[in-house]
């Protein structure tokens, strides 16, 4: 009873997260479209992806493979593009799931906004959290943390070099 009480408090909440990133709009809106540059930066540290895929039009397919490196294990996400507003602003699902039995694990609408500021960008990140299972809710608790490293790898990957 207390974990479907817990459970369900995640469940239409909504999670924010910026980054002021050194780096023009253009190129940081890149790196989010770019399946290879995108591969780069996504997830928490800790993790690598081993494949990515986005197509970044209304409808297109999201599809990334991230792999823990402590153990190795696959944590693989499907979602479809819902927007693009090149350099500004993209929308798309992200359902993460199991791939023994396909069962959604979290998922979520991700809305993600491009500011110019001086020549930096400033991203937003907007998750809204549309389903958790209860033996993921403690990493959807922890989401802001893990798009915030997202956020500073994105950073790294994209600075402005001197």
């Amino acid at each position: 009873m207390t974990t479907t009480a817990k459970t369900q408090s995640m469940i239409g909440k909504e999670v924010v997260v910026s980054q002021l990133i050194d780096a023009p709009r253009e190129r940081v809106f890149n790196a989010w479209i770019d399946p290879a540059k995108l591969a780069q930066w996504w997830g928490p540290h800790g993790f690598t992806n081993t494949r990515c895929e986005i197509e970044p039009r209304p409808g297109g397919r999201v599809y990334i493979e991230m792999i823990r490196d402590a153990d190795g294990k696959m944590f693989p996400l499907d979602g479809e593009v819902e927007a693009v507003e090149a350099p500004s602003r993209l929308v798309f699902r992200a359902r993460g799931y199991n791939p023994a039995n396909d069962s959604t694990t979290i998922e979520d609408r991700v809305t993600a906004t491009f500011v110019e500021k001086e020549g930096k960008t400033l991203v937003t990140v907007h998750l809204y959290v549309l389903e958790v299972a209860p033996a993921f809710m403690e990493a959807a608790e922890r989401m802001s943390v893990g798009w915030s490293q997202s956020l500073q790898k994105l950073g790294s990957s994209t600075a402005n070099k001197e």
